[in-house]
C-alpha cells in the first residue's frame, strides 16, 4: 500500500528492487575500505553514511522479498 502511494502504480517485478538493494549492500560493504572517497570526514560521519547505505540495502531487499512472496501467492498488493 505504501509503494502504491509513493510510486502511484503497483510494482509487478521485484527484481529491480533486489538489484538496487544489492548495489547499496555492495557500496555499504566496500566503502570506505575499498573506495577511499571519504575526504576529510570524521569517523562518526563515515560510520553514519555506511549505516545509511546498509539500512537502505536491507530495506530494499526485505521489500523485494515481501513483494516476491505476495506475487507467488497470487496477490497484487
Amino acid at each position: 500500500m505504501l509503494a502504491k502511494m509513493i510510486l502511484k502504480k503497483p510494482i509487478d517485478n521485484p527484481k529491480p528492487l533486489m538489484m538496487i538493494g544489492l548495489v547499496f549492500l555492495a557500496l555499504g560493504q566496500a566503502w570506505p575500505r575499498l573506495l577511499p572517497f571519504t575526504g576529510n570526514l570524521a569517523p562518526d560521519a563515515i560510520d553514519g553514511i555506511k549505516g545509511l547505505l546498509m539500512g537502505i540495502a536491507f530495506g530494499m531487499l526485505a521489500w523485494s522479498a515481501i513483494l516476491n512472496k505476495r506475487l507467488r501467492a497470487g496477490r497484487r498488493n
